[in-house]
């Protein structure tokens, strides 16, 4: 029944033109567990040479799920919680999955999103995941921002030489401003982690490790803002680590 609903889910994105979300391989006598990704940008591997390939979720599939398993990874670039929860959630549950991914935070940050409305709609989405019982859901928080490229970028007296400031209002708040609503942002996915029975993902832990190892600059792509395949290799370890707890 999944596996129809999986075909189905293909021929509906075929028909409106949207092109489907590509499934990785798997046996076709023996039907593994299903890993579905839920996020945007960074869980399609924007920022990666090769997305495909070097997608934290890729990374997270070929590594540490089984060889019999399937994947398929519904991520939209911009998404926000409530976007998810639009378009992401329907064809999670329609897929059935047994392990799903969470990573959404740093747009609705840039969208202005309050934290307890952030809070509200990242409980209802992996509510939604996990009604079945059958979803184990693993959720992330936001790692640091405050020392990315394209912030700086946005902050007076930028850099001479980066990214372009992208902001829509041109100045973005200063670090500590930013810190706090990142901290605001993470108690809250915690909150929710705990109260439906998902499983934390601390990517800002990871962040501060390598801020704190020296090589935080070396993990951001070229684009000032999303992590290269080196960044997405690290990201995929804190699931992996998560996911094996």
């Amino acid at each position: 029944m999944r596996r129809a609903a999986a075909l189905l889910l293909v021929l509906a994105a075929c028909s409106t033109g949207r092109p489907p979300p590509p499934p990785a391989a798997n046996s076709p006598t023996t039907p593994g567990p299903l890993y579905v990704a839920v996020g945007a940008s960074e869980t399609t591997g924007i920022g990666a040479e090769t997305p495909l390939r070097e997608a934290w979720p890729r990374v997270l599939f070929r590594t540490v799920m089984p060889t019999n398993a399937a994947f398929v990874n519904l991520g939209i670039p911009g998404a926000t919680v409530a976007t998810a929860l639009r378009l992401e959630l329907p064809q999670a549950t329609q897929l059935q999955p047994d392990v799903v991914t969470v990573w959404l935070n740093v747009n609705d940050i840039l969208a202005g999103v309050p934290p307890a409305d952030f809070e509200r709609d990242l409980g209802a989405l992996v509510r939604g995941l996990r009604r079945t019982g059958q979803a184990r859901v693993l959720v992330a928080n936001a790692p640091p921002v405050d020392h990315l490229p394209a912030y700086r970028a946005c902050r007076p007296a930028p850099p001479a030489a980066g990214p372009e400031c992208r902001a829509p209002g041109g100045e973005l708040p200063p670090p500590e401003v930013v810190n706090q609503l990142i901290a605001a942002y993470n108690a809250a996915t915690a909150r929710v982690a705990a109260a439906e029975g998902a499983t934390l993902v601390d990517l800002h832990a990871v962040g501060m490790e390598a801020r704190a190892a020296g090589i935080e600059a070396a993990l951001i792509s070229g684009d000032g803002f999303h992590p290269n395949a080196g960044g997405y290799q690290r990201v995929a370890t804190a699931f992996a680590q998560a996911y094996q707890r």
